[in-house]
């Protein structure tokens, strides 16, 4: 949880506000639809998306966007380690109470 005083850095709420967009979306987005979706500069969306698509969160199709390959391994990554967190603690439990699984 962030603090009361903690100062919002506004990249990456619009970083935020993109990716929500583009997660709502079956098809590539072009920077113009992603600019009417989101509200945002076309020259904000355009050097964002740049950037995204250099670390890839983003993957460009044609003239569009997708969510990138980063952030599906960011997420599976996360998974693993919850899923071995649940497991061990089944475990645990189980020895606790002297039953089996």
């Amino acid at each position: 949880m962030a603090a009361k005083s903690c100062r919002k850095i506004d990249v990456l709420i619009t970083t935020d506000r993109i990716l929500g967009v583009m997660q709502d979306s079956k098809d590539p987005l072009s920077v113009s639809e992603l600019t009417r979706l989101t509200g945002l500069s076309t020259d904000m969306v355009f050097r964002q998306v740049g950037t995204m698509e250099d670390m890839r969160w983003v993957d460009r199709i044609g003239d569009g966007y997708v969510l990138g390959m980063r952030l599906a391994v960011l997420w599976a990554r996360r998974k693993t380690v919850t899923e071995a967190k649940i497991e061990r603690a089944q475990t645990e439990l189980t020895e606790l109470v002297g039953g089996e699984r």
